[in-house]
Formats: C-alpha cells, structure tokens, sequence
C-alpha cells in the first residue's frame, strides 16, 4: 500500500454538480421602421410633427401688418358689381299728423266733480259719557236692528229648498206604495190543477226510474243515485199532498 501526499488541488464541490443547460438566445428585439428612419434623417426634420422647441422671434423690421395674422381667410363675396343706371331709392312716406290732444283743464273738471257728488250721509252716533265719548249706535244695540229687518221671524231661503227636496221626495215614495204592485198572487183553479198534474207526472217518471235502479247495490255510485232519487221522490210526495190539501195558494214573486 502506498500513500500519496496531495498538496495542492482546484476540486469545488459545485463543479462536481451537472451543470444547467445553456439559456437558449434571445429573440432580437423588435424595432419600428420608421423610428429607424427617424434616426437616420436629420434633427429639424424629426421635429417636425411637433414644432420648434423653442419659437424663434421675428426680427422688429417684420412686424405683424394688416391681414397677416393667423386666421380664417376672408370669405370671398358674391356679390357683382353692376355699371349702369339703378333704380331710384324709395322716398320715404311723409309722417302721418299726430292728433292734438284735447287740453283738459284739470282745475275745471274737479269742481264740476264737486258740484255733482252728493253729501256723505252722517252717521248715526251717540254719546254716552259727560266727558262726551261718542259710541256709534249701528251695532251698539241701544236701537233695535235685527227686528226691523224685512225677513226678520222668517225661515232662511236654504232650509225652504230643503223641505220642498224632502217634500217631492216624500210624495214620490207615497206614489211609488200606491202603485206597488202586491208580491204575492193567488192561482186560480187552472193553475192549480196544471201544477197538481205535473207534479204527478213528475212523480210517475221518478218512480218509473227508481224501479228499474238495479237491486245490488255495492258500489258507492249506485247508493248514491238511490238516495237522491228517494229524496227528490218524497219531496214530490210532500209537494203533491200540499197542493191537494190547500185550495188556495199564493205565490211570491
């Protein structure tokens, strides 16, 4: 066995490790054809979408005249010149004459005014106190008022209407009872032997039905369909023997 002294060595750990594959290249990156063209021509000429950078100023000799200045374009005007002899300018009508005002004399007026109007009735006053306080006698209640009145003691126009409203309404339901026709109406004999012989007929052709019901009745329809014609046949019993016993009967309409 023989041993061999190492002094010197360039082993890492992390190189005995497989190594990561390769970063595949990059795709060039994308580049517009104008911005090279931008690149490629002039300064003044890649500005040129957004002006100057700073404004350059007009020599004073070139100052801003009539006319120049930024603007619409004065509008050309159709209209035409034309040589000749035109027609005369209408004259203007002459001002119609203002009526003169009849002068009032307001002085005048006023005093024939005065002299038409009548007097101010005096009012009825009445003093009460040595000290002379004057109390007016309309509505003071010293001089009778209310019983001298033309419809002093009279029924007011409003409760009149009404009464004649309850009176015609009155009378139209006295004339409406008198009129009324009665309710009830008694048959005579005709009639009511031609009910007593329907009813009878009735009768026959319910009991005809009954009879030929079958005679086993087990299902809950057959029992049914009995009961209900017995109750319709001894409801035309009653009604036969009711017409019978009583000669005179009245009906309600």
């Amino acid at each position: 066995m023989s041993l061999v002294e190492i002094t010197h060595h360039d082993e890492v750990i992390y190189r005995i490790l497989d190594k990561p594959p390769p970063e595949p290249p990059k795709t060039p990156r994308y580049e517009s054809k104008l911005e090279r063209e931008l690149k490629e021509t002039k300064i003044p000429q890649r500005r040129r979408t957004f002006g100057y950078a700073e404004t350059p100023l007009k020599p004073p000799e070139q100052f801003l005249k009539k006319g120049e200045g930024i603007g619409q374009p004065p509008k050309k005007s159709d209209h035409k010149c034309i040589i000749g002899n035109l027609p005369a300018v209408p004259r203007c009508p002459p001002p119609e004459k203002v009526k003169e005002k009849p002068k009032i004399n307001i002085r005048v007026r006023n005093m024939k005014a005065v002299l038409k109007a009548k007097p101010r009735p005096v009012e009825p006053r009445l003093v009460d106190t040595r000290d002379g306080h004057i109390k007016k006698i309309k509505g003071s209640g010293e001089v009778p008022e209310y019983c001298l009145r033309p419809d002093f003691g009279q029924m007011p126009e409003y409760l009149v209407k009404r009464n004649r409203k309850i009176q015609k309404r009155l009378e139209k339901m006295r004339l409406a009872e008198e009129n009324k026709e009665s309710l009830c109406k008694l048959i005579n004999e005709q009639e009511r032997q031609k009910l007593l012989d329907d009813l009878k007929q009735n009768w026959q052709l319910m009991q005809k039905a009954f009879l030929q019901l079958p005679m086993l009745t087990d299902t809950v329809p057959k029992i049914v369909r009995k009961t209900k014609m017995e109750q319709e046949l001894r409801q035309l019993e009653k009604d036969i023997a009711l017409v019978e016993s009583n000669p005179y009967i009245y009906i309600y309409e």
